[in-house]
């Protein structure tokens, strides 16, 4: 692991940058902009009001709202008044968002005036500014808790990880010791807040006192060709590549994730100027662990600094500056181990000095005695050129105990004779046990979920 000097701001990281880079551009969101001191002036004016609303020191505040300059500014009052900031995905539903919150069991909420969800049982913070100016007394404590984010519950009920300050600023600077983010560089918020990828883009500002872009869904491409830097999945970035307004295009660095990278994509992006990343993280160690420019290889690239990682029988161990305070449950934060190393269940190889992940050691199962894991079979299937994104899961069967079954979003319509392509791709590609028996359609309704879609959903419907 690579020796970094620890992250040492001295104050609030925005008030730090206020102090030294006043007048420079912060925060952009459509046509409006903010510099480093307008943005320490806001946060402390919208700080001041949270108070008057009684939020305290170590309460939780739950935002359940997409991205906007709003749940930004809420982030950063939150933290400055010394209470904890949770986001819950607003694409779920009803049932899932009171689940969430009754596990949280948040001392406020916010969502927006315009808001599908009903909410009215819960006490209501609002994002205003101060009627009258106060001192708000608490200090920075980079190792307090700071936000909770919660897992993307594949295999059960989700957990929700704390991670402080400290955290999420090793984190940045673990990865932007390798991927450059400079000053007067913007980095676009282009994944949401409630899953720890979006949560690091903004740590990421925060550390390098760069510049920090959002904008609607609708003017999504629109802002791509404004901003140096984004996260995107690899669709989005065929998209933006494709686009007439590509040779103007300002992106230096992406860092892709979500899905198989395809070598010809990244060598599109290399020849108008763009470095693609991608890697290998989780939510308990505050996103990414491992990194590397993306190339033919089908690794997750070497371990960043501040991050340590190491294999026992084949599962992905870690830990370091970046891993997570604990979970939160019934408002106490409890270790994710017991152990000095955290187990996270996925399995992995080292190949040439580099990470490559099989799979979660929770979804393997045996199919006629053989073990079959299932990422395994989803990677050749997303090699696929009319495949757009692919789960198999297993069902049960009274020969082979059980039998691989793939459900599949295409990327054109989804039809019999795509799924005997699909069937007759795979006789040439894997051995009979690792071919589905079945191909099914992807549920509309469950695409609507967050970053990832939770096997556990996907498990419940194909059981129904």
């Amino acid at each position: 692991m690579a020796e970094l000097t620890p992250v040492s701001f001295p104050t609030w990281p925005w008030q730090h940058w206020a102090a030294e880079r006043p007048s420079e551009v912060a925060l952009s969101f459509e046509d409006q902009q903010f510099s480093w001191a307008e943005v320490a002036a806001q946060v402390e004016s919208y700080a001041q009001g949270l108070l008057e609303q009684g939020v305290k020191r170590d309460q939780l505040v739950t935002v359940v709202a997409p991205n906007s300059a709003q749940v930004v500014w809420l982030l950063l009052a939150i933290l400055r008044v010394g209470a904890r900031f949770a986001a819950l995905n607003p694409r779920l539903s009803q049932a899932e968002i009171d689940s969430q919150l009754a596990q949280l069991q948040c001392d406020y909420v916010w969502y927006p005036a315009k808001c599908e969800f009903s909410l009215g049982q819960y006490r209501r913070v609002q994002l205003l500014p101060a009627t009258q100016p106060r001192v708000v007394p608490v200090t920075w404590q980079p190792s307090r808790a700071a936000t909770l984010t919660l897992t993307s519950g594949s295999t059960g009920q989700p957990k929700a990880v704390v991670h402080s300050a400290q955290t999420h600023l090793a984190s940045a600077q673990g990865l932007l010791a390798w991927m450059s983010f400079e000053q007067g560089d913007s980095w676009l918020l282009s994944l949401p807040m409630f899953h720890i990828s979006g949560m690091a883009i903004v740590w990421r500002w925060l550390y390098r006192g760069a510049r920090l872009a959002l904008c609607t869904p609708a003017n999504f491409d629109h802002a791509l060709t404004k901003v140096t830097h984004a996260s995107l999945v690899p669709t989005q970035l065929q998209r933006v590549i494709a686009s007439e307004g590509a040779a103007s295009l300002k992106l230096k660095q992406v860092l892709l994730g979500g899905a198989a990278i395809p070598v010809r994509l990244t060598e599109q992006a290399a020849s108008i100027g763009i470095g693609c990343w991608c890697g290998y993280g989780m939510t308990e160690m505050a996103s990414t662990v491992t990194a590397k420019p993306a190339d033919s290889s089908a690794g997750v690239g070497a371990v960043l600094p501040n991050r340590e990682l190491m294999l026992r029988d084949g599962e992905v161990l870690v830990k370091g500056e970046t891993l997570c305070l604990g979970y939160y449950r019934n408002k106490t934060i409890f270790p994710v181990s017991d152990e000095e190393w955290f187990a996270t269940k996925d399995l992995a190889s080292w190949h040439d000095e580099e990470l490559h992940i099989i799979g979660r050691a929770d979804n393997m199962f045996i199919s006629g005695g053989e073990n079959v894991q299932p990422e395994d079979i989803e990677k050749v299937l997303l090699a696929h050129p009319d495949v757009k994104q692919v789960f198999v899961l297993p069902i049960d069967d009274e020969e082979f105990g059980q039998r691989p079954v793939a459900i599949v979003e295409a990327k054109g319509q989804f039809s019999k004779s795509l799924q005997q392509a699909l069937a007759d791709y795979m006789q040439q590609e894997v051995t009979a046990f690792r071919r589905p028996v079945r191909y099914m359609a992807l549920p509309t309704d469950l695409q609507a979920g967050g970053i990832k879609l939770s096997r556990k959903q996907l498990a419940n419907w194909l059981a129904e």
